[in-house]
């Protein structure tokens, strides 16, 4: 029953089928009785009547369904109804069941009949034995054996309880504790379920012994048995269940290092077998054989469990009863987000069965994938990468203007050029492609769209060397501790390989040390390494990101089929950017004024918005030229860091369109935010160009101040005075008696003072009109 219900528990692991599992646990089990030869109970088997097959799930309402994979635990039971006694067919001697418990694993292969399983038995630590005497009397335990001549068992050697006993059947693990005593000529065996044993050394066929060549490991002692009748007749059945068809078996015996046992083994019985004996001589191995071999490592883990049971974990405390743990823990973990058969591709990944790739890696085009948010110095490496080696190595880097969204377009028509030019160079140097990622992006989305070129010959030209991405650690942080979008999911385990710093390396930095703390919570294999600037110094991290095999470890291929099963087919595998980033570009042709822009520029942290975030610019970007400056300007700012590049650049100004207006240049200025809108980024744009003041109104006396006029007095209060007026010393007096504190003739100044200014204000209003003021978005 023990064989006939394991090998169901085989065959529904491997097909999730119930009927296919109920059909061989039925042939198994008439197999086996069959090697008995006792008709009565082939005639009762083949009876479907008296039994029974249960195949059920734990914790669920719903029947299991044939052909789909359940992830709950389950138990198979069989059930023999009336067995019948061999004696006397008409009587029956009762019932049995046997049932185990255990949880199973599946991965199959759509299109294929390939299925890669395992499963684990939760009820594996209770004894599948029991016996119990058919005629009702209990067995009498003794301390001695039978009363035989002393001569043919010689002397005792040893008696020491709790020694494991067991066949080389796994399944009859675990072992059972034994009194053993050892003679000079044969061993005596006391259980407390059916007595005494005996065998005599001239029943012994061999005797071997393997300890590992240490002290610290279990001893098996295996002695090696011809299954006689008289020996089946006085031997536990469970013994000999892996008996061979020549009848041949092996009984194991256990001892535990540092124990009186162990002790005696090696100080009395093995010195005196050794001299004139019935017993085989002892055979030390070296290595174990297969069927032995899963005992003693059962025995051993079991051992070093219980010895360190403080410094073990509560799993590892598990696995001392159920050995097939860890293993089985390790299928699932690859099969429990499956919920339906996989491509063939990600069968091989999960099954480690990976096909080798056609061609050499030389032959093809590395690509080396650079990714980090805007502003995090992606730039700025990609340029330092293309300065080695130049002799050998043709540099192409491509790189998309739009930072929110894969322009798979742009990458196609990339890759067929890179082909071309390879082609070119093919005799003289190798090529190499950098590919600069969009910031706010998935990597899953690049990788997608550079699998899914229309043309699979040319597709097949190229293999990603390694990705990494660029973090700024003072470009990370929206908020508090709320991070850019899409920056964690580009640091997800299997989709990177190094991660380079590009601020804050030169000084302890407890930014820096968040952020590698939170990085590492998430993927802890990624290398993590130092560049200021983006400038990379050590061959060591030269050589990491410019590997040409990393990105396909088999590890990281394990990590990205976890945890995005479809990624190269579904685009729902791509991790959504939140909040949504957004690009607007605008496009002029009209220089700006240099101080207006970086005026505007700096100001722009001072228009953040908390949560959701709405109106805030993260990353500018364009291509222009400065008033006074006929040069084109690459303009690159990140407000988080406060970080302003402006370049001199070769490149033609371009808005997307690659091209200019009549004769005069296209210029474009990108932004990437959140909740962008491009009549407000117009405005912001328009304060750059130098604007067209507004007229000025003329003076009259009314606008003028009583502080201007005293200003105006005190200047001209000094003037000759009219005919008729004198200064006493602090009064102005007049012929008639008039006296005043101003001067007589202060309305003439300030009437003068209004013509002055209106004058200026007359030139300055002609001016005006005369000078050339142009709207930047005419």
């Amino acid at each position: 029953m023990v064989r006939a219900v394991l090998a169901a528990i085989e065959m529904y692991t491997h097909t999730a089928s119930c009927s296919k599992a109920e059909k061989k646990c039925k042939e198994t089990l008439v197999e086996e009785c069959s090697y008995l030869n006792n008709s009565t109970l082939l005639a009762y088997l083949n009876n479907s009547s008296n039994m029974a097959f249960c195949l059920e799930a734990f914790g669920v309402s719903i029947s299991i369904q044939e052909g789909e994979t359940s992830k709950q635990m389950k138990s198979i039971g069989l059930t023999l109804y009336n067995i019948p006694a061999s004696e006397n067919k008409a009587s029956h001697i009762g019932s049995m069941v046997f049932t185990e418990t255990f949880l199973d694993s599946r991965i199959s292969c759509q299109g294929s009949t390939d299925v890669s399983s395992d499963y684990l038995i939760l009820t594996s630590s209770i004894p599948r034995y029991q016996l119990w005497s058919m005629n009702g009397l209990s067995k009498q335990h003794t301390v001695s054996p039978p009363s035989v001549e002393v001569d043919h068992w010689g002397d005792m050697l040893m008696i020491q309880p709790d020694i494991l006993m067991m066949g080389t059947w796994p399944a009859m693990l675990p072992a059972e504790k034994v009194v053993l005593t050892v003679w000079k000529h044969g061993i005596s065996v006391q259980t407390l379920e059916y007595g005494y044993l005996l065998l005599h050394g001239t029943e012994m066929n061999s005797v071997s012994l393997y300890d590992g060549d240490s002290m610290t490991q279990v001893s098996l002692l295996t002695m090696e048995l011809a299954l006689t009748p008289d020996l089946s007749s006085r031997l536990p059945p469970h013994l000999s269940a892996d008996a061979d068809e020549t009848g041949l078996f092996r009984i194991v015996f256990a001892f535990t290092p540092h124990t009186k046992a162990h002790t005696q083994l090696y100080g009395n019985v093995l010195p005196e077998w050794k001299n004139e004996t019935r017993v085989p001589p002892v055979e030390r191995l070296e290595h174990l054989e297969p069927d032995i071999e899963p005992i003693h490592y059962y025995l051993q883990n079991k051992l070093e469990i219980l010895t360190g049971a403080d410094k073990s974990s509560a799993l590892k405390k598990c696995a001392a009863d159920l050995p097939d743990l860890f293993g089985f823990l390790e299928h699932l973990t690859e099969s429990c987000g499956l919920q339906n058969p996989v491509r063939r591709d990600v069968y091989q990944t999960l099954t480690g069965n990976l096909e080798e790739p056609h061609g050499k890696v030389g032959e093809k085009i590395v690509v080396t994938v650079i990714g980090g948010t805007p502003g995090s110095e992606k730039d700025t490496l990609a340029s330092v990468l293309t300065s080695y080696n130049k002799n050998a190595i043709n540099w192409l880097v491509y790189r998309q203007p739009d930072e929110c969204n894969v322009d798979t377009g742009f990458l196609h028509r990339s890759m067929t050029a890179a082909v071309q030019t390879r082609n070119q160079w093919l005799l003289t140097k190798s090529t190499r492609v950098i590919l600069i990622a969009p910031g706010f992006c998935d990597t899953t989305e690049v990788l997608r769209a550079m699998a899914s070129h229309p043309d699979p010959a040319i597709e097949t030209e190229f293999s990603v060397g390694t990705v990494t991405i660029c973090i700024d650690p003072l470009n990370t942080f929206m908020e508090h501790k709320t991070i850019l979008p899409c920056l964690m999911s580009q640091c997800a385990q299997g989709w990177v390989n190094n991660i380079v710093f590009t601020s804050q390396t030169t000084s302890p930095s407890e930014t820096l040390d968040s952020i590698q703390m939170l990085i590492r919570s998430i993927n802890t294999n990624v290398a993590l390494l130092k560049a200021e600037a983006g400038n990379i110094k050590r061959s060591t991290d030269l050589d990491l990101i410019m590997s040409e095999t990393a990105f396909k470890n088999p590890e990281l291929q394990r990590a990205r089929v976890l945890l995005k099963p479809d990624w190269s087919r579904d685009s729902v595998s791509a991790l959504p950017c939140r909040p949504k980033m957004k690009d607007v570009v605008l496009r002029f042709t009209i220089p700006l004024e240099k101080h207006l822009t970086l005026i505007k520029l700096r100001g722009i942290t001072k228009t953040f918005q908390s949560y959701p975030f709405l109106g805030n610019i993260y990353f500018v970007r364009g291509f222009l030229a400065f008033n006074g400056n006929p040069s084109i300007v690459d303009l690159q700012y990140t407000p988080l860091s406060d970080k302003l590049s402006i370049v001199e650049t070769r490149e033609q100004a371009r808005g997307g369109q690659g091209d200019t207006l009549g004769k005069q240049p296209v210029y474009f200025m990108s932004f990437t935010g959140i909740g962008l809108e491009e009549q407000e980024l117009k405005k912001i744009l328009s304060s750059c160009v130098k604007q067209k003041p507004d007229r000025k109104k003329f003076l009259s006396r009314k606008d003028l101040t009583s502080k201007v006029i005293e200003k105006i007095h005190e200047k001209h209060h000094l003037d000759e005075l009219p005919d008729g007026w004198f200064y006493n010393g602090s009064q102005f007096v007049s012929m008639t008696g008039e006296r005043s504190q101003k001067h007589p003739s202060l309305e003439k100044f300030v009437q003068a003072y209004l013509d002055q200014k209106n004058a200026e204000i007359d030139r300055f209003n002609t001016r005006i009109e005369s000078d050339s003021y142009v709207n930047l978005w005419d």
